[in-house]
């Protein structure tokens, strides 16, 4: 078994390499397999169909539609403009307040490509033109934009959830502090390089702009409040407030900023099936592979060898970022949680370790994946956006690669990172 699963890997590697899309990789390989075992074509799509019946899937197309939305409506540069007014006035705060910005988009989006290709197509060309190095503007944003799958709301946050079975609403939480982090350590990067990347402090604003910008961008900043508040305050599921997320994000473009016509609306719409579409495939190919997992018992002997071995959970978690590491190099996120977990969650529950403590673990590791060559997405999103070689894109993110590996091992090592919050909001 352990020879069939090595050559299938280098298969999948193989065909990937050769350009074919991942989902019919993922399909085709996991397909071949389990007919070679026995099971039958209506069964396999049988399967399928019974995994993709969650109520929980139910709410990704909706938060998807939510961030093109946001994305077209122009939302990006009202926070940012509001971000500017509170700290463009520091050293290298034109870079800051993109951060920041970046980091409430975030909040609404849960979606590091649509992230990444808003701030990207507004903060790079800006900070060009105030005097910023572009391979740092460029890597910044691409860095900064997997934010958004860290901070809530968060579509691999809602998978994992979905394959572990764990609450989604204690998974989000689990991504706060360490999403706050993350910003956090970008902008005293910033702060500190400021004056070699060409960042100056811009002029302050007047007490009117300041209040005018605000004002202005208030109803951006509630989206986020109203969607993850209602979770939270128990007034609504996860897929109603995906679905209210959606319609405040209608509010917002089409009647309060204006900054779409109903004629936009289609397009949008077409765009949000599109990326829902890969998504959705992506998964079936995954839950085909998982199956094929759980069958060849992989996960049972897998966490038999580790609790025979004695190894201590630090170790593990070790071994598991290393893993990961390397598999975001060659496989798209949502590929990484549905492989990878029905293997290891059987594991990370004999060693006592928090779920969603793995779980942040995990995705910061995807979000390290993004900016990780061959595949990294939010290189080629940054470097389609900038219109510039994806391998300066690369040298911009760097450091701040740097800073999340630092991040990674901070929440390995210390798992209250990741916990205290939804202890203290949610209970133990």
């Amino acid at each position: 078994m352990e020879t069939m699963i090595l050559l299938a890997l280098l298969a999948a590697l193989i065909l990937l390499a050769l350009g074919i899309p991942i989902y019919l990789v993922l399909m085709g390989l996991a397909s071949a397999l389990l007919v070679a075992e026995g099971r039958t074509i209506a069964g396999l799509g049988q399967h399928v169909l019974d995994h993709l019946q969650s109520p929980i899937l139910i709410s990704v197309p909706f938060f998807i539609l939510s961030a093109v939305l946001m994305q077209g409506g122009g939302l990006a540069r009202v926070l940012f403009d509001a971000a500017l007014a509170w700290i463009g006035w520091i050293r290298g705060g034109l870079a800051i307040a993109g951060v920041a910005a970046t980091a409430v988009f975030a909040a609404i989006t849960g979606s590091s490509a649509a992230t990444t290709m808003a701030m990207g197509t507004l903060l790079v060309p800006l900070m060009e033109e105030k005097g910023y190095k572009t391979s740092f503007a460029m890597g910044l944003t691409a860095a900064a934009g997997t934010l958004g799958i860290l901070i809530p709301p968060s579509l691999p946050m809602i998978l994992f959830g979905l394959i572990a079975e764990e609450s989604i609403p204690r998974l989000f939480l689990g991504g706060v502090i360490p999403g706050l982090m993350q910003a956090g350590l970008f902008a005293a990067y910033i702060f500190l390089v400021a004056n070699k990347v060409g960042g100056k402090a811009e002029p302050r604003v007047s007490r009117k702009e300041f209040v005018n910008t605000n004002v202005h961008a208030f109803p951006a900043y509630l989206i986020p409040i109203v969607v993850l508040g209602g979770i939270y305050g128990g007034f609504v599921t996860l897929t109603e407030a995906a679905v209210l997320g959606v319609l405040c994000a209608l509010i917002a473009v089409l009647f309060i900023y204006r900054s779409a016509r109903l004629r936009d609306i289609p397009g949008m719409l077409t765009q949000a099936v599109d990326r829902t579409s890969v998504i959705v495939l992506i998964i079936m190919g995954a839950t085909l592979v998982s199956a094929w997992i759980i069958k060849s018992g992989v996960p049972q002997s897998f966490a038999a060898s580790i609790v025979e071995s004695d190894m201590k959970p630090w170790q593990f978690l070790l071994i598991m970022n290393g893993c990961l590491l390397v598999l975001g190099m060659f496989l798209e996120g949502v590929a990484i949680i549905l492989i990878v977990l029905p293997v290891v969650f059987v594991v990370v529950r004999q060693l006592g370790i928090d779920m969603t403590h793995f779980a942040v673990v995990m995705v910061i590791n995807i979000e390290l994946a993004l900016l990780s060559p061959p595949i990294g997405l939010n290189l080629f999103v940054m470097s389609n956006v900038a219109g510039r070689p994806v391998l300066e894109v690369l040298r911009g993110t760097i450091p701040f690669f740097l800073i999340m590996l630092g991040l990674l091992m901070a929440v390995t090592f210390f798992p209250a990172l990741s916990t205290w919050l939804p202890n203290l909001v949610l209970g133990s």
